[in-house]
């Protein structure tokens, strides 16, 4: 009898596409069944701009203490337990007194300082050392991920340059990584393969039998489904109909085409546009085609119109809110639709199923914060930080205040830590893990 050879992910192949699917148990080696999956850990940075208004973002408990959430946070209320929220920390900024937004997001994931006309940062961002460490099993070491077209070139903040501003991802010699915006584009890349430089007969040959990604290796999910148990067959059908959904998504924008990257994946609202990212970073974790991501919602000085959310000008025009009550109250808007977003993520990420048998979430770390914390003030200390999911031995459902203003390097020192690297330090100031992460 011809035995099954699988491993710990399957491929299924047809006209060109592969689909990575989930881990199933009834599939793998008879030795290793019954036994505790290798599980994979997952770690995902999230940048909102422009700051927040922090008396709303703040909780409302003592430090240390169960968290209660405020306004800003109530949709984030079912994921308590996932959720440990930061207050007090510090960032590094930029060497001249303006460009206080490129400042903060070149420094927001490296913990360095953002140099006047310069094009790279002086090390890596926290995301590239656990690549390092974690990336090599996966399709892409780590995927970069944009919210927002921007320049790459050229000056964006008072002098400070585009290539610093309007990226949160540098590789390990500081060197900014491109970021992908088409969300057909990103689709492409994770589950059928990603060629730049292919023409555009090759593009539209791709595309004559590209209709749907799932209808080419149905056959063979159908006949994998009857070597599976009955969870693992469920598991099969619900993956497979979430990337046909997020398929279907991106098509009803594109009029039916994904790619090429030259094209427009058509017209998606601000709130459709971020929910099918997080859709798709949640199905790329779920089917290990990578483990680490990032995902920038706006560039430097992001002025994106929230009119209709009741929040309408420019982001950055109402974070400077001079203490207006009508900017302020946009503000608030505004931050309760990012936290929403988050909210939607941690969701789509709690629904799907990993190896262990609890969920994608529980295995996952996000850490979201901001160029600054107030927008008003420009200040860089007291940063908004929520760490959110799984994935470190964290003691979550918990709000912690540093009053000696720690840098984010040392919280980074405990995260790369938990992911399997053994460094101690990182950054310009990062020299010991954070305390308190752990009750």
């Amino acid at each position: 009898m011809r035995k099954l050879s699988i491993g710990r992910r399957l491929f299924l192949g047809g006209a060109a596409v592969t689909v990575a699917l989930p881990f199933f148990e009834s599939l793998a080696p008879r030795e290793a069944r019954g036994q505790a999956a290798a599980v994979p850990k997952r770690f995902l940075g999230v940048f909102a701009p422009n700051g927040f208004d922090m008396a709303d973002f703040r909780p409302k408990s003592a430090s240390g203490a169960a968290i209660a959430l405020g306004p800003m946070m109530a949709s984030l209320e079912p994921f308590k337990d996932h959720l440990l929220v930061l207050g007090g920390l510090q960032n590094t900024k930029q060497d001249r007194p303006l460009g206080d937004h490129s400042g903060g997001i070149g420094s927001m994931l490296t913990n360095r300082t953002v140099n006047y006309d310069t094009e790279k940062m002086g090390g890596p961002s926290i995301d590239q050392i656990i690549a390092k460490q974690i990336g090599g099993a996966t399709k892409l070491a780590s995927l970069e991920l944009a919210g927002e077209q921007g320049a790459t070139e050229g000056s964006c903040d008072s002098g400070y340059r585009c290539s610093v501003g309007n990226h949160i991802s540098f590789d390990m010699t500081g060197a900014p990584l491109p970021k992908l915006y088409q969300t057909g584009q990103i689709f492409d890349r994770l589950f059928q393969g990603f060629d730049p430089g292919a023409s555009q007969a090759e593009i539209d040959r791709r595309n004559q039998y590209r209709k749907s990604v799932l209808d080419a290796v149905l056959a063979q999910a159908t006949e994998l489904k009857g070597k599976l148990n009955i969870a693992d067959a469920d598991k099969l059908e619900q993956y497979l109909s979430a990337v046909r959904e997020v398929e279907k998504r991106i098509e009803l924008a594109s009029g039916g085409s994904c790619t090429p990257p030259t094209k427009t994946d058509g017209q998606l609202s601000d709130q459709q546009r971020h929910e099918v990212l997080n859709d798709l970073i949640s199905l790329a974790f779920q089917c290990d085609a990578t483990r680490v991501a990032s995902l920038m919602w706006g560039n430097v000085t992001s002025n994106r119109n929230y009119a209709s959310i009741g929040a309408s000008g420019g982001h950055h025009d109402i974070s400077h809110h001079g203490g207006n009550a009508d900017n302020i109250a946009k503000l608030k808007k505004i931050g309760k639709w990012e936290m929403d977003r988050l909210a939607h993520l941690l969701g789509k990420l709690k629904s799907l199923p990993d190896a262990d048998g609890r969920m994608v979430l529980d295995n996952t770390l996000i850490f979201y914060s901001s160029d600054i914390s107030d927008g008003d003030s420009h200040n860089h200390d007291d940063m908004p930080v929520v760490l959110a999911g799984g994935g470190a031995d964290f003691t979550l459902n918990r709000y912690v205040t540093y009053p000696e203003k720690p840098h984010f390097s040392d919280l980074f020192i405990s995260i790369a830590n938990a992911f399997g690297s053994n460094i101690t330090t990182f950054g310009e100031h990062g020299t010991k893990p954070l305390q308190g992460l752990k009750a």
